[in-house]
């Protein structure tokens, strides 16, 4: 049985993701211990063991601990996923992208193409909302062969939620390996400023706001799209925006969310600064992508690569933590303004 110290690197709730879901796909048995043990409320919290209970039914497996702020589970799974339909809801805004960030790789070894309903937070803190998943992490996802589509039908904001995604995942395995090197060319860049059940001048003003901030670092002339949505159902109030640009190597983006007493223009303007950041470096994957892509690396078959404009420390546990149960190597080249890392996958399949 594997033994995983959830302690270790960043001890957050991604260690605990990656680690069921590798565990669930290689079909291994894990023990999970010190679960989040470095956060103010360590153990599991409801997103943690929503995304735990799903991986676990979607396996059939046995999984013991699993309760509200326990600090060690064990699970032992017993199947590929075999449903054709599957829904979760999540509860109050429980974050909708970090329930899929552990159940999308186990999805993509299904028998069949599953439909998944989720209910929950599409807009939270400490997440990327449902609007990046759609237009920057799952294009890139795509270049390693992953098939899956996702449809955002209710938008839900904190702390109330009540947002509703609809996922579409077709069997994906085995991955190729990709490479996301320095881009040559920014084709376009997309902004996408969104509102729930608020004024539609707050989004136009978070858009002008990302506008002014690419006009004035040189980049308003790739601007293609800019989408007001206030159209789009919500059962809660609340706004967000997503700056994206589409190069020739990957798909980057910046987001930025608004909170009771943030002003639409500081909204905007992060969002476009954050984008900014990581077209200077010639990088063609933000930070919260490559948090994302390494599972895939390490399960994609031969080497892959990607240079980001950061290292975090969830992108160094997600390698060191697929090394340890995969068997995938990985190395990293740290620069002033940029990183590159390869991984060696294993070329998994169900």
């Amino acid at each position: 049985m594997l033994e995983i110290d959830g302690s270790y690197g960043e001890g957050g709730g991604q260690l605990l993701r990656y680690s069921v879901a590798l565990a669930a796909l290689l079909r291994k048995s894990v023990r999970i211990f010190n679960i989040r043990a470095k956060r103010s409320n360590p153990g599991l919290r409801p997103q943690h063991l929503n995304a735990v209970k799903t991986i676990v039914e979607l396996v059939n497996g046995d999984v013991q601990g699993l309760k509200i702020g326990s600090t060690s589970i064990t699970i032992k799974p017993r199947s590929r996923p075999r449903v054709s339909t599957y829904r979760v809801d999540i509860g109050t805004a429980g974050s909708i992208s970090l329930l899929l960030q552990a159940t999308l790789p186990v999805l993509l070894a299904a028998e069949k193409p599953i439909k998944m309903i989720i209910r929950g937070g599409t807009t939270v803190k400490w997440s990327p909302p449902i609007p990046y998943l759609q237009n920057v992490l799952l294009p890139n996802l795509q270049k390693f062969g992953v098939k899956a589509s996702i449809k955002l039908v209710r938008r839900g904001f904190y702390p109330k939620g009540g947002g509703e995604v609809e996922v579409e995942v077709f069997p994906s395995y085995p991955l190729r390996s990709t490479k996301f090197d320095f881009f040559t060319a920014i084709k376009e860049i997309n902004i996408l400023s969104y509102v729930g059940n608020l004024p539609k001048h707050i989004a136009e003003r978070q858009a002008r706001a990302a506008i002014e901030v690419l006009r004035r670092e040189g980049f308003s002339n790739k601007i293609s799209k800019v989408i007001i949505d206030d159209k789009t159902p919500s059962t809660s109030k609340g706004t967000g925006i997503l700056v994206w640009a589409v190069t020739d190597e990957g798909i980057v983006g910046g987001d930025s969310i608004g909170e009771i007493g943030k002003r639409a223009e500081i909204v905007g303007k992060e969002a476009a600064e954050k984008i900014v950041k990581v077209l200077k470096t010639g990088a063609s994957i933000d930070p919260h992508a490559l948090d994302n892509i390494v599972i895939y690396m390490a399960l994609a078959e031969g080497s892959s690569m990607a240079i980001s404009s950061e290292l975090t420390s969830h992108a160094k546990t997600a390698m060191d933590l697929c090394s340890w149960i995969t068997g995938a190597s990985f190395s990293y080249e740290v620069k002033d303004k940029w990183v590159k890392i390869r991984g060696l996958g294993i070329g998994f399949k169900p």
